[in-house]
């Protein structure tokens, strides 16, 4: 009953995103476009031209990585265990026998493509282990319940573009986000002008549907820039990082507090392994991001302490 009720809220919520996004967009286009930059052409045509090459030059990228962010699957598990072994398992864990499950999990763990070195294990040092998925979980990934799958290098589940945000189009995620704050700034900063010399040019203070319209554009554009100022910029900072969202939220337990975070390869190498090598591709959203979601780097002391080991 629970989950039927939280499917039909999920549903309702991304409904109503729809209807948001639907109605912003026009609404911003036909402002910017329609009452700014085409009434500047015959007094400035100059500025009109740059204007709108500038607007739909920042809204075509932006339109571009939001598809990309929701079109493409952020990935999951590849592997699958033997449903012989599932049910020799959990028949395990029914009768309390835990060691056996031990003995039958690292068994296992040994013939699994994904033990290959992880710096990522349970507290008994055992590989992770999703009983939903009946997947082992490779380093980083984990389980969304929205999506009812284990995301490879899962940073959140997004209901502004209805899928999970992880290895495979965080580039195009973090590329919306940036685009999107850049339009509203950009957008907001045009439409305060504009709305200026439209009332030095009047001389007069008069509120019709034009000026109404500017003043919800202009306010929401404004809003929406703050906002996402911060919210970009904290998703840089963990880029850099070489952290996700959920990494960063684990790292606030106080028995991983201080620990080395082992994927931090240094700023330009986590910065190329999102947006690769060329430079001339970093701010396009196209390319997949470098690896394959399973196998991670670790930094040097990471591995040293393997070695140690």
């Amino acid at each position: 009953m629970a989950d039927k009720w939280s499917d039909q809220i999920r549903a309702c919520g991304l409904f109503f995103i729809s209807i948001v996004v639907l109605m912003i967009i026009p609404l911003v286009y036909h402002c910017f476009v329609f009452l700014t930059a085409l009434p500047l052409w015959e007094t400035n045509p100059a500025s009109c031209v740059i204007l709108l090459l500038c607007f739909h030059l920042l809204f075509f990228l932006l339109l571009m990585s939001y598809w990309k962010t929701i079109f493409t699957d952020a990935g999951g598990v590849p592997y699958e265990l033997d449903e012989a072994w599932i049910s020799e398992l959990n028949l395990a864990n029914r009768f309390g026998l835990e060691a056996e499950v031990s003995e039958r999990v690292s068994e296992v763990s040994e013939t699994s493509p994904l033990t290959v070195q992880s710096a990522e294990r349970k507290l008994d040092g055992r590989q992770r282990y999703c009983r939903k998925c009946r997947k082992f979980k490779p380093d980083r990934a984990h389980h969304c319940k929205y999506c009812g799958r284990c995301v490879l290098k899962m940073d959140h589940h997004c209901p502004w573009v209805n899928n999970c945000i992880g290895f495979r189009n965080y580039k195009f995620f973090m590329l919306f986000c940036s685009y999107a704050t850049m339009t509203s700034f950009y957008v907001a900063l045009t439409l305060f002008t504009g709305f200026v010399n439209l009332l030095v040019q009047r001389r007069t203070i008069e509120f019709g549907w034009v000026e109404f319209e500017y003043l919800v554009v202009f306010g929401l554009m404004a809003a929406v820039s703050v906002v996402l100022t911060g919210f970009t910029g904290f998703h840089f900072m963990l880029l850099l990082k070489n952290m996700s969202t959920i990494e960063h939220v684990e790292k606030r337990d106080p028995t991983k507090k201080d620990q080395v975070n082992p994927f931090d390869l240094g700023r330009e190498r986590n910065w190329g392994q999102i947006f690769g090598d060329n430079p001339w591709l970093w701010f396009i959203p196209v390319g997949e991001t470098r690896g394959d979601g399973v196998h991670w780097e670790t930094n040097e002391a990471v591995q040293a302490n393997a070695q140690d080991v």
